[in-house]
């Protein structure tokens, strides 16, 4: 098949899959700049540094092809695609679980549709390369963006929880991904029917409980959100009848709930990182609580100046400049 199909078919469902995964990050979605990042690091980097450490283990261990499949791969690429999750877990975008499922997931993709595309290349005729878009786009790819996004899903929960406990519950993180690729690996690899299919649905199900442990993570997010702009609200810094609007994504959208004049879309990611950052201030290190307080204060403010603009003019008329 002519390359260019091959890219084709390579990029464009998956990154379908990307934006799918985006947007299932309903209250406070991640900056698209920052999901790239992942997703080419995955792409790119992940792949270079998975390939080298992939050749100088099989030499060192004198791995067949096999061996390298099922046990190696799994190992060094979760390794490599995880590498930038050490990183990302400092910012302070990376709030918790939902966060670290989204950027394992785009890291995971990238990696599987530059994996795609070169196993499309290898293909020696139409009806493989048929066979391999189908099973590596809907399994092979989902599987890395599973396993990924498990290991962030540990970062996440180690966030600002488990000081004591964030190494083993991340190393856990890192061990269920390899386990998790090497079971689909193994499968595609014993050249048995029934393996295969087994291995087919093991994605299927990796897929339902990541998406549930995402429900669950929007849902704490929901009551977070909503507790703590409920005491905003008591306090004076927001009006009470826009929580139910801040808290409630289809709400949102109703367009008569917010002044024309306030840009709505921005007064929201103000209010979200507001109530965020209260929870955060009280669960982060004690070094870092001045910080958070210091950006709660200034979210306030920001959210004051849109909500409560000063006047324009003077009590006497007089035009201000």
């Amino acid at each position: 098949m002519p390359a260019i199909f091959s890219l084709l078919s390579a990029v464009l469902p998956i990154g379908f899959f990307v934006w799918i995964v985006w947007i299932l990050d309903r209250y406070d979605r991640e900056p698209i700049y920052l999901v790239s990042i992942h997703f080419f690091w995955g792409a790119f980097g992940a792949v270079f540094f998975g390939i080298l450490l992939s050749v100088l283990t099989s030499a060192l261990l004198g791995t067949n092809d096999f061996l390298d499949v099922v046990f190696v791969a799994p190992f060094v690429e979760e390794l490599t695609k995880g590498a930038l999750l050490f990183l990302t877990v400092r910012s302070r975008q990376f709030d918790n679980v939902t966060d670290g499922l989204v950027y394992g997931m785009a890291i995971g993709l990238g990696f599987g549709m530059t994996e795609n595309f070169l196993y499309f290349l290898s293909a020696s005729s139409p009806a493989e390369w048929i066979f391999l878009v189908i099973v590596r786009t809907f399994f092979s790819a989902v599987m890395h963006a599973m396993a990924t996004g498990t290991v962030g899903a540990a970062f996440g929960i180690t966030k600002f929880r488990f000081p004591g406990y964030s190494t083993p519950i991340r190393i856990g993180g890192f061990l269920l991904a390899m386990f998790m690729h090497f079971l689909w690996n193994f499968s595609v690899s014993v050249e048995s029917m029934g393996a295969a299919g087994l291995g087919m649905v093991y994605i299927v199900i990796s897929v339902a409980v990541i998406l549930i442990l995402f429900q669950i993570s929007l849902n704490h997010e929901k009551k977070l959100i909503l507790a703590e702009l409920t005491e905003e609200a008591e306090a004076g810094f927001l009006p009470t009848d826009h929580i139910p609007y801040l808290c409630r994504l289809r709400t949102r959208k109703n367009p008569f709930w917010i002044s024309n004049g306030i840009e709505k879309e921005q007064y929201i990611k103000l209010a979200v990182t507001l109530a965020f950052r209260k929870a955060q201030s009280r669960m982060c290190r004690q070094n870092e609580v001045d910080s958070y307080l210091e950006e709660v204060d200034a979210l306030r403010g920001q959210i004051a100046a849109m909500l409560y603009p000063p006047p324009d003019t003077l009590s006497d008329g007089t035009k201000l400049v």
